[in-house]
């Protein structure tokens, strides 16, 4: 467990966010020093873009009122906790929606550093390879993960807003919307990507929608 401190926030990484930011990064397959690098470059830009998100989260709920916030990376990915706060329904959209904006910004931010490196970096050499790819690395976490971040689908900040905007009256209606979205996001995944990974994924997804959905029919 490492921990640290960012803007007066407790931030901590589980070695689980390790493991599966290596496994993401390919270290199942890496043989070579290079391909060693590559996965390293990969946990770093990992790190970086979850722990932005959620610095978006909980700078963006210090602004609207809360006292404290609470940062985790785990194997999960990551999460922004407000200790005994509660947001109304205005407030919680816009502390849920302010992680994915800020992917969106720093994918946007090192997309305009991809656009205008032909000019400064020499991708035929190691070093310009190595930064490179970082770049590219940077820019594709931060848009594929914040396009399926903002899916209707629970615990996912899209399902998250959804559920605040229908509100607890409607979560059946969150959980079916959540569930029909799961289906056509699990295909297209394995159309595209053919990868287990990502099934397993969705699973888990399905499995925390089906206990929200079996709580809201117990209460």
């Amino acid at each position: 467990m490492i921990e640290f401190r960012l803007f007066r926030i407790p931030i901590s990484i589980h070695w689980t966010f390790f493991l599966l930011t290596a496994f993401l990064g390919g270290a199942l397959y890496a043989q070579a020093a290079d391909d060693w690098f590559r996965v390293l470059l990969f946990m770093l830009a990992a790190i970086h873009s979850v722990l932005i998100h959620e610095l978006g989260h909980a700078l963006a709920g210090i602004k609207v009122g809360a006292s404290q916030a609470v940062i985790q990376l785990h194997g999960m990915g990551g999460t922004a906790s407000f200790p005994q706060q509660q947001f109304n329904r205005g407030k919680s959209i816009l502390v849920t929606a302010a992680g994915p904006a800020a992917s969106i910004l720093l994918a946007l931010l090192f997309l305009g550093i991809s656009e205008s490196s032909s000019g400064w970096l020499d991708l035929e050499s190691r070093a310009g390879y190595f930064i490179g790819y970082f770049i590219s690395v940077m820019v594709f976490i931060n848009i594929f993960w914040s396009i399926i971040n903002l899916m209707p689908i629970l615990p996912l900040d899209g399902g998250q807003i959804l559920r605040t905007v229908l509100g607890p009256r409607h979560l059946k209606l969150t959980c079916i919307i959540g569930f029909i979205t799961l289906v056509i996001l699990a295909i297209l995944l394995w159309i595209y990507t053919r990868s287990l990974f990502n099934m397993v994924l969705m699973l888990i997804l399905g499995s925390y929608t089906w206990r929200v959905w079996q709580q809201e029919r117990q209460s």
